[in-house]
């Protein structure tokens, strides 16, 4: 296990926005009108394309209209990936930065795993809204499901370092872009699971007392990898498409690890899970969600802000965690002084988390 605990400078959370790729289509009508004869020799598919608990998602691709007559090639799929990052991205950071005096943007991370092109999502971003010429921008690519951590830790690093500045993350996924040919029960888990989305965050450094200061704001993050069990989630670059491989020995991985993870991220702040009222466990599947809970002894209510964001969007790969974050501030409304606990998993396996005071 590589484990690594970061005491950071605290953070607020200035702004959050989110933004979806294409309306809200029902799992029902996709299986209906393209999986159904896609895993029509899979044994049980319909059953395991439901089982993901996934009642709608996003995306910028339609299978019955973008698949329907063959399968593009990398360079039209990369092409769709572009175009869509950089609208959702152009709704989210304009959200999070109206009214805002942008000389001040200092750094700007830009996260996916869905895609590549130079020059990259956030220089074009930031010449389009006039973000300073000396901005220092961050892609972080490949990395997966937790990866709205790695891009937060990078604004954090920039805050510590420039704290009169703001930082910019935005992380945004078109999972749906890498459909591909191939009927096995695992792509029809992976195919049934996937949504895309993208949400931004603004954040300052804490001036002062973190005690004094409004909430929400970033008090801490923990991460932790385990090489030993690497083969068991991959996301490799092939020839027509990116493919996912996801062992149905993950949740149980990381219902052995989650206990002790938690403690290191609380322990620094001298915090027991019964001092969290508010959970963001990622949603890489509904079994990961329910052994998180269990192990950690967590209420239902908890768990209801990640079964909601599986249930209405799915797994959005890295922004997951931050729509869970922003149904929580706008829905559950949590009370000023309240801690929250934020979690993602991905290929490694890789634990990230964050531990937020409201």
């Amino acid at each position: 296990m590589i484990s690594a605990t970061t005491a950071v400078a605290p953070a607020r959370i200035l702004g959050l926005r989110t933004a979806q790729a294409g309306p809200a289509v029902s799992q029902d009508e996709m299986f209906e009108t393209f999986y159904k004869d896609l895993y029509a020799e899979v044994p049980d598919a319909e059953k395991l394309f439901k089982s993901t608990q996934v009642k709608q998602r996003r995306q910028a691709w339609s299978p019955a209209e973008r698949y329907a007559d063959g399968w593009p090639g990398m360079r039209t799929r990369i092409e769709a990936w572009e175009e869509s990052v950089l609208a959702m991205g152009r709704e989210t950071v304009g959200g999070v930065i109206d009214g805002v005096d942008t000389d001040k943007i200092g750094s700007y991370t830009f996260v996916s795993c869905t895609g590549y092109a130079g020059p990259t999502p956030e220089m074009l971003l930031a010449k389009e809204f006039g973000l300073p010429q000396n901005l220092r921008r961050t892609f972080v690519g490949h990395m997966g499901c937790y990866a709205a951590f790695n891009g937060i830790k990078v604004a954090l690093d920039s805050l510590a370092g420039r704290p009169d500045e703001l930082a910019l993350v935005t992380c945004a996924e078109v999972c749906s872009v890498h459909l591909r040919p191939e009927a096995t029960k695992e792509q029809v888990v992976v195919t049934g699971l996937f949504g895309d989305a993208a949400a931004t965050l603004l954040l300052s450094s804490v001036d002062g007392d973190v005690d004094d200061v409004d909430g929400p704001v970033i008090l801490g993050t923990h991460t932790e990898t385990h090489p030993e069990t690497s083969a068991a989630m991959t996301w490799k670059v092939m020839d027509d498409a990116f493919r996912m491989t996801l062992s149905p020995y993950v949740p149980l991985y990381l219902s052995e690890t989650i206990v002790p993870f938690v403690g290191r991220l609380l322990d620094q702040h001298g915090l027991k899970p019964g001092d969290v009222k508010h959970w963001g466990i990622h949603p890489g599947g509904p079994k990961i969600i329910d052994y998180v809970g269990e192990r950690l002894d967590l209420p239902v209510a908890a768990l209801q802000p990640s079964l909601h964001i599986l249930g209405s969007w799915g797994n959005c790969s890295s922004p997951t965690v931050l729509l869970i974050l922003d149904h929580i501030l706008r829905e559950v409304r949590p009370a000023a002084g309240e801690y929250g606990v934020f979690m993602a998993f991905g290929p490694g396996l890789t634990m990230e988390s964050a531990l937020i005071r409201f």
